[in-house]
């Protein structure tokens, strides 16, 4: 007798907890206008210092509007351009939120469609490079509310469009093939971070 009721209790347990993950799965993640609006002016602040940061080559230039981890994502991409020998110049020229879902109150995530003038300059004579005046780029951005204001957590580019504008020579074989560029020369760097 004991026996079928812990197993009733633990089946009860087990429906609730399906039943409670079943509303969780049908959760609505449309944001309210005045949400929309508050995550919409986060990410364009954050896009601002992000160009900001790239520009003078200091990621801290993200404090208050970024991560630790999304900073430190930022200052390892910085890092490999300084590697390079690049340093970039971005420009915001316009941002569209694609689509936007807030989980709980307090996260968010932003698809959203970007288009930057990046310019590539030589980080020690600051010669410009190449440049690529309207660099589309699809991009999510995930953030999350913390003491009441929305912080970019991570950013992912997704894809660019229009393909690298840069001036690389590409080298070529003996046989007159032209060899895989080496991966500095293959992409052209665009204001992307990787953290989540």
């Amino acid at each position: 007798m004991t026996r079928s009721r812990s197993l009733g209790r633990v089946l009860l347990g087990l429906s609730c907890l399906a039943l409670l993950l079943g509303l969780a799965a049908c959760e609505d993640t449309t944001p309210t206008p005045e949400e929309r609006q508050e995550v919409t002016k986060a990410v364009n602040v954050y896009l601002q210092h992000l160009a900001d940061a790239y520009t003078n080559m200091d990621a801290t230039r993200l404090k208050g509007v970024a991560s630790p981890n999304e900073i430190l994502s930022v200052q390892g991409v910085l890092q490999k351009l300084a590697a390079s020998g690049d340093r970039v110049e971005a420009t915001l020229l316009h941002s569209e939120v694609e689509k936007m879902d807030v989980f709980r109150v307090v996260n968010a995530t932003v698809k959203l469609l970007e288009v930057w003038d990046v310019r590539r300059l030589d980080a020690y004579t600051g010669k410009e490079k190449g440049r690529n005046p309207g660099t589309v780029q699809h991009s999510v951005i995930q953030l999350r509310k913390i003491d009441g204001k929305w912080i970019v957590t991570g950013r992912r580019v997704l894809e660019t469009q229009g393909g690298s504008q840069w001036k690389v020579h590409t080298p070529t074989s003996e046989a007159g093939e032209q060899a895989a560029p080496t991966p500095a020369a293959a992409a052209a760097p665009t204001p992307a971070t990787g953290g989540e």
